[in-house]
């Protein structure tokens, strides 16, 4: 959508251009149209992307809940991660998102860039992640991250970690659905690795429902020498709700979680195969 925008727009400057009589004469001027659209093009992109940081720099501090600013970051990653990419994402299982926002995602990681994904597909919650602590060290993305009411995580289980946990249990008490990778880590592949149970805390604390999502062959979109668009999968899995696991503890509940993405993993890779 917003490239789409970015293009008319740019075809617009274009016509402008052709009958303002600036145009010259012969080759040089189509030279000189092509330029005017190419220059347009790149002139708005730098736009966009300056008022989109410029939004989160003057909003960084005001509700992590306004779907304006999940609207916007749901903009650009399609932009980017989507189209500039060119990523087809399938997505199913539609029907299984949840009908508030007390709910958890619990997901494989394979990728950095799966959390952006993730908020495509649950466009009209205002989802934020447990997230890597190096990535609110750098210019601006902690400011779209504090934006949208992502917590940062050591990878250590210290005091930090623990803190983080209870600072998202707090979040999705507020109202604010939460993303977790339980796994800890990106795995770069289509194996999943063992769940920490402790991640599984978020959701028991604050009384949210669980809802399960598996990602397959993220990796494939930063594959050297690709050429062809990259086709990756998205389901979100029926929801583990709240009443169905109270009375379980978080290692039974990390296994459980843990069979149902591994069986969604399995049937996809059996859909490559045929």
């Amino acid at each position: 959508m917003l490239l789409t925008i970015i293009f008319v727009l740019s075809v617009l400057v274009t016509i402008f251009y052709c009958f303002s009589g600036l145009v010259p004469p012969n080759f040089i001027g189509g030279l000189a149209v092509f330029g005017v659209f190419i220059g347009s093009y790149v002139g708005f992109v730098i736009v966009a992307l300056l008022l989109f940081v410029l939004f989160f720099l003057i909003f960084e501090k005001k509700n992590p809940k306004c779907m304006v600013k999940h609207w916007l970051l749901n903009l650009f990653a399609n932009a980017l991660y989507n189209n500039i990419l060119r990523v087809k994402v399938v997505v199913t299982g539609l029907e299984n998102l949840p009908k508030d926002n007390n709910f958890v995602i619990f997901c494989n990681h394979i990728e950095a860039s799966d959390p952006m994904y993730i908020k495509q597909v649950y466009k009209k919650y205002p989802v934020s992640f447990v997230s890597k602590e190096v990535l609110f060290k750098h210019f601006p993305v902690k400011n779209i991250l504090y934006g949208i009411g992502c917590i940062p995580i050591s990878p250590f289980a210290d005091r930090s970690a623990a803190k983080s946990i209870f600072d998202s249990i707090d979040v999705v008490k507020s109202g604010q659905p939460m993303g977790i990778f339980p796994e800890g880590r990106r795995t770069y592949s289509n194996d999943i690795i063992e769940f920490k149970p402790g991640a599984f805390k978020v959701p028991m604390k604050a009384k949210a429902d669980i809802s399960p999502v598996a990602v397959f062959n993220m990796h494939e979109i930063y594959r050297k020498g690709r050429i062809l668009p990259a086709k990756v999968r998205l389901a979100v899995l029926p929801l583990l709700r709240y009443d169905d696991y109270k009375d379980m503890d978080t290692v039974t509940i990390a296994q459980k979680v843990y069979a149902i993405i591994l069986k969604q993993m399995n049937a996809f890779k059996a859909l490559e195969k045929e």
